[in-house]
């Protein structure tokens, strides 16, 4: 699984980062036509939730009555935050999780921030018919 793993993460990234600069262009379709992306567009975010997923899950700094350029840039961040998250579960997922690795570390770092550390594939699946691919590294604050 590692093997696979290991080839699954350049397609990954990539699809990552055109995530990122898809973003705006997504969100700005979908102030015409609504906030649930079409058919494979919807693997550029998340499953569980559509591009107004802040409002029911209360994310702080998200305006539930936001209009106009403020609702675009709200759902231009939504897809920011988790960028992919279709792709990871539909496209790079597994219907087994014993048969591939998980690990999820929070490091500890200084002045209050950790490293979060996210390998392998996630336990939980999160509006997906599979558990999703998972590859974060990033320092958060605590």
């Amino acid at each position: 699984m590692i093997l696979r793993y290991l080839i699954y993460l350049p397609v990954n990234v990539a699809l990552v980062l055109l995530s990122y600069a898809l973003s705006p262009l997504l969100a700005a379709w979908s102030m015409k036509h609504g906030p649930v992306l079409p058919g494979r567009w919807r693997w550029f975010s998340t499953l569980n939730a559509d591009l107004d997923g802040y409002i029911p899950q209360k994310v702080a700094g998200f305006d539930p009555a936001a209009k106009g350029f403020k609702l675009w840039w709200q759902r231009t961040r939504w897809t920011w935050r988790n960028p992919c998250n279709g792709w990871q579960s539909e496209a790079l997922g597994v219907e087994d999780i014993a048969s591939v690795f998980t690990f999820k570390r929070d490091l500890p770092l200084a002045f209050g921030f950790y490293l979060k550390l996210w390998l392998g594939w996630n336990p939980i699946k999160r509006g997906g018919n599979y558990y999703p691919y998972m590859f974060q590294i990033g320092p958060k604050r605590a």
